[in-house]
């Protein structure tokens, strides 16, 4: 089946917060790196691998100087861009990833213990979206990776997330580690992270494909 892969980046500049206390990792500018290098192994293996929104901002004539504003455009024009390549396509040939790093609260500027990877569908997900996010799951853990689950016989968490719901394809979110955990950041900015975050997402979606 042909199969549209939309992949989801994280934010944008303007919002605040989003980045690791020592400033090396900021999440809109990783996510888009590693979004834009999931896409050129798909296409390389004949896949329409496209990005949602690849500016680290809003045009100009979108921005305000409210970030909650701005956040609720920036995630309309994803789910605009999602939803049309539904509408043309058919929504069972296009799957949505969005790719985001984790933090633990507080958010105050300060190294964190918590770690791990997870991935997340609608609190009301469909049963292909529930699938995605087990084949993302499988090839994360495959990696090594430490992983993160509500319990132990369930491979994804249930979060009521704008980009999840309003999407009409099959769509999960994945939380690839976290950057106010001092060794995941090290990790994920390391050759070796960079490649298994971008290797685990590759695999992940092929079996998903695959399956189909």
């Amino acid at each position: 089946m042909l199969v549209w892969v939309v992949l989801g980046t994280p934010h944008r500049l303007r919002e605040p917060g989003k980045l690791s206390p020592d400033g090396r990792l900021r999440e809109c500018v990783y996510g888009r790196e590693i979004a834009t290098e999931v896409a050129a192994e798909l296409q390389k293996r004949g896949c329409r691998a496209v990005i949602d929104f690849a500016p680290l901002d809003l045009p100009q004539s979108l921005q305000s100087p409210s970030y909650k504003q701005e956040r609720q455009r920036e995630l309309a024009m994803r789910v605009n861009m999602v939803n049309e390549l539904c509408r043309q396509n058919g929504a069972q040939r296009v799957v949505y990833v969005s790719i985001h790093v984790d933090a633990s609260p507080p958010v105050d500027n300060q190294w964190h213990k918590a770690s791990g990877w997870s991935v997340r569908v609608d609190t009301k997900a469909s049963q292909r979206s529930k699938k995605l996010a087990c084949c993302l799951f499988d090839a994360a853990q495959a990696h090594g990776l430490e992983m993160r689950q509500p319990m132990a016989t369930q491979k994804y968490w249930p979060q009521a997330l704008y980009v999840l719901n309003k999407t009409r394809c099959p769509a999960v979110l994945t939380e690839n580690l976290f950057q106010n955990n001092k060794a995941d950041v090290d990790f994920l900015l390391s050759e070796e992270g960079r490649r298994t975050i971008v290797d685990l997402h590759v695999e992940g979606i092929i079996k998903y494909i695959e399956s189909l």
